[in-house]
């Protein structure tokens, strides 16, 4: 359901602190979003098409590409979180960011954003994880990194690639929008052992040079990034893990 704002649109432009301070000495730049459709899928995952300007005039959107998003605490502090810009459209200036619903300023925020909204964000961006141009890919997350990895299938459609989810809730696996593809297989996981396993054995079933990419909770993160080192004999320039939440 897509859904248009009767109400009067809001602005978070908080404060940043020191975060904000180092960004601006790591060279990050700034831009201001604009909320322009809402679309909610289910009661966990919610979509905002945002306006981001001449940002992909400026900058080399490739797949994962992210931005940070500054939230606005009671106090007006900022609390950033970044998100991945899914199916951007460099043409008119527009792309969608996926929210995985869960308690949070970041979720509050998503829950109640409409159209004609505005947030602040910031661009620090990582590496582009097919910029090698691999043989494959091994993608490892779960719901908060599906956009990233959705975002990677479906921008390099002829590139084999394997993709093991962890499942925090029953429905994630219907819910969740992973595009299906020849030549993408795309599998679904209960526990963090049982995932782990399966990274690894797909790991080392890969050929040389996949490029393997590991976004779930940071200490499932960790662990399995080091199991595909130690196990897998995977090369720290084909592994990229970055943890995309974590448990308080």
């Amino acid at each position: 359901m897509i859904s248009e704002s009767p109400t009067a649109p809001r602005l978070s432009a908080p404060r940043r602190g020191l975060n904000g301070a180092l960004l601006k000495v790591w060279r990050a730049q700034d831009l201001r979003l604009r909320v322009i459709r809402r679309q909610e899928v289910a009661e966990s995952f919610l979509r905002l098409q945002v306006d981001v300007g001449d940002l992909m005039h400026r900058e080399p959107v490739y797949p994962t590409f992210w931005l940070r998003l500054w939230f606005t605490r009671p106090d007006g502090a900022g609390h950033q979180r970044a998100y991945t810009l899914v199916d951007p459209d460099p043409v008119a200036g527009t792309a969608w960011i996926e929210f995985y619903l869960h308690p949070g300023i970041a979720s509050d925020w998503a829950r109640t954003a409409r159209p004609g909204d505005e947030i602040d964000a910031s661009v620090l961006n990582s590496r582009n994880p097919v910029a090698s141009d691999p043989p494959g890919l091994l993608l490892v997350g779960d719901g908060a990194s599906v956009p990233a990895i959705a975002d990677t299938v479906r921008r390099v459609p002829d590139l084999p690639a394997t993709v093991l989810l962890r499942r925090a809730r029953p429905d994630d696996h219907t819910i969740l929008p992973v595009p299906q593809r020849e030549g993408a297989r795309i599998a679904w996981f209960d526990e963090d052992d049982a995932i782990e396993e399966a990274a690894v054995a797909a790991a080392a079933a890969a050929p040389a040079g996949t490029s393997c990419v590991v976004s779930l909770e940071a200490a499932s993160t960790r662990r399995i990034a080091r199991a595909l080192r130690q196990r897998a004999g995977v090369a720290k320039e084909d592994l990229h893990a970055l943890a995309y939440w974590r448990r308080t």
